[in-house]
């Protein structure tokens, strides 16, 4: 099973490190935003340590100020 978290990340440089952040693997996906935060990235994992260390990767960046992370939980339609 897949793990996935939403990571906002805040930073002075939104587009560079908004690059930066889609190289990296584990990350399906990675947009600035208006507003704050500066970017959010949906990262992923096949457990919750390979999960971590997508986001240790993304903290360690040049130009990361500030991340807040959300394990996302799908929720199925019940009968």
């Amino acid at each position: 099973m897949t793990i996935e978290a939403y990571v906002f990340i805040s930073t002075a440089t939104p587009r560079a490190v908004c690059r930066a952040v889609r190289r990296l693997p584990g990350v399906a996906r990675a947009d600035a935003l208006f507003g704050s935060p500066d970017v959010i990235a949906l990262v992923g994992g096949e457990d919750l340590a390979s999960m971590d260390a997508v986001i240790d990767a993304i903290v360690a960046l040049p130009g990361v100020a500030a991340t807040d992370s959300k394990v996302a939980r799908w929720i199925t339609e019940e009968a």
